[in-house]
């Protein structure tokens, strides 16, 4: 091998180790980029990366919007404290050319490459220019430029083809850091929902009742005290315990909640404390509990006088130890978990009975709160339909306004039984049947049992059926009429009743006697 021959070779080997300190130096650079998260520390990663892989002076990544190669959505800039050469002009100058063509674009004459626009002195200190697509699936979804300030330094082809290969793999991880981002800000957006929609201020009264309610709220929400609520099934308990659980201090770690009636005595047990593969026939893996779950949060019991003697004893045990065992092991588990119990049945009745134990009655009770029923909050009524009537128009696509005076009036003497999911259920029933053009519910669309009631309670005597009535009873009959529906409105609260009929409290005590009204 004479000396030309042997220069070559060493030429290429030299070549060669340079190729493998270059695969090296992008293999170190992706490890780097694969640990970050966040979109614009992998898009800094990228750019100082690239400054050092190309030695360059100056560097922007530009990520382009998804319908617009012109829409410049993320802009991260390196290179040092020298003056910006590579201003907003020139990024988009150079993206839109790659952009278009889908290729990249390496020059050492700026001018002209563009023409008279780069003419300018800012621009003539620019030795060389290298811009590279970041292409993903065909689609341009941002340009790398980089630019060199030094005669002596200019890009070449294994400058372009190291950083064509740095945009290769690193679009992938853009894409990643984009959807996890997009991932965490939907998070956060759905979380704000869940907690506004929870928030104490999220219920929805005005009552002297509410009032009550909202006052303790005040009081219990701060602090992780057991909460025993007590109410009418349909008066929104776990509404409350939500509320409780997404303003206190615990509103970022879970809300689990179980329905004690619904599940038998041995699935509930499970359901609470877990189990371990084996603890039973079917048992093929390990499975949490919701006490688990709930570790760091709240754990909401619905109905829980229903819960069965023998898991009363083991839920006790949980809340004085701070921990449990589940199914098929003995090793104890410990968790950290806010009791919030619910019942739509006088506990202390059932403690009496000897239906539900009177020492886990006592652990559950640190704060009584009583949801008072509608019935019992009458001047809510239309608060609440106003309310439902906007949340069913935004989920059927309708465009009510409002109820008509009669069909409010009828609202508010009704019973509700069901309480507020009965008039919530009520609104929506009322939305869907809704002609598309009407406005204005008419008193017609409530159900039956709205209209017959008053007649069934109070039914017409004969002289006021009668058309062959005098003055005084005409005014008699329909006094009587004005009385009642002001004391069912009002809840039968005399003061209130008074205070809508301009009269003083004896008066309608005094007519009340007169008439034979009493509070049902």
């Amino acid at each position: 091998m004479n000396a030309a021959e042997r220069e070559k070779l060493l030429a290429r080997i030299r070549e060669l180790e340079a190729r493998v300190e270059d695969y090296h130096h992008l293999t170190r650079i992706l490890k780097r980029v694969h640990g970050k998260q966040r979109i614009r520390e992998v898009l800094r990663c990228i750019v100082e990366e690239a400054l050092h892989l190309c030695d360059a002076d100056q560097g922007v990544i530009l990520l382009l919007g998804p319908e617009s190669s012109q829409e410049g959505q993320t802009v991260v800039r390196e290179g040092g404290s020298a003056e910006q050469k590579l201003d907003h002009f020139l990024n988009t100058t150079l993206a839109g050319w790659v952009t278009r063509r889908k290729t990249a674009l390496r020059t050492d004459r700026l001018q002209e490459t563009f023409g008279k626009p780069f003419q300018d002195a800012r621009y003539r200190e620019i030795a060389s220019v290298l811009s590279v697509p970041l292409l993903l699936e065909g689609r341009v979804m941002g340009v790398i430029n980089l630019i060199s300030l030094r005669p002596e330094r200019r890009f070449g082809e294994r400058e372009e083809h190291l950083l064509a290969l740095l945009g290769e793999q690193c679009v992938y991880f853009i894409g990643n850091a984009r959807t996890q981002e997009q991932l965490y800000e939907e998070t956060l957006r759905l979380r704000k929902e869940v907690e506004q929609r929870y928030a104490r201020h999220g219920l929805i009264g005005k009552s002297p009742a509410m009032r009550k309610v909202f006052s303790l709220l005040d009081k219990i929400i701060p602090t992780d005290a057991r909460v025993l609520l007590e109410g009418e099934s349909g008066t929104g308990k776990e509404r409350i315990a939500r509320a409780i659980h997404y303003s206190g201090p615990r509103r970022d770690k879970p809300f689990v909640a179980v329905d004690c009636g619904a599940l038998p005595a041995n699935l509930l047990e499970s359901e609470l404390f877990g189990y371990v593969k084996g603890a039973f026939t079917g048992a093929t893996h390990d499975r949490k509990g919701l006490f688990e779950e709930a570790d760091g949060g709240t754990l909401f019991l619905d109905e829980i006088v229903n819960m069965p003697p023998d898991i009363q004893a083991k839920f006790l045990r949980v809340i004085q130890e701070g921990e449990f065992r589940p199914l098929g092991t003995s090793v104890s588990r410990r968790v950290d978990v806010r009791i919030i119990a619910a019942a739509s049945e006088n506990l202390r009745e059932k403690v009496a009975q000897g239906k539900f134990r009177e020492d886990l009655f006592f652990r559950l009770n640190v704060v009584s709160l009583r949801i008072p029923p509608l019935r019992e909050r009458r001047e809510d009524i239309v608060l609440l339909a106003n309310h439902f009537l906007q949340v069913m128009n935004d989920r059927y696509g309708k465009h009510l306004e409002g109820f008509s005076p009669d069909t409010l009036t009828l609202m508010e003497n009704y019973p509700w039984p069901g309480n507020v999911r009965e008039l919530e259920h009520l609104i929506e029933r009322l939305v869907i049947l809704a002609e598309p053009d009407l406005r204005i519910i008419p008193a017609d669309y409530l159900p039956e049992e709205f209209h017959s009631r008053r007649k069934e309670r109070y039914p017409a005597s004969g002289a006021s059926a009668s058309t062959d009535l005098s003055i005084r009873e005409k005014k008699a009959a329909y006094e009587k009429e004005m009385l009642i529906a002001a004391l069912e409105k009002h809840g039968w609260n005399q003061s209130a009743a008074a205070r809508e009929l301009g009269i003083t409290e004896k008066a309608v005590r005094y007519k009340m006697q007169k008439f034979g009204i009493t509070k049902p």
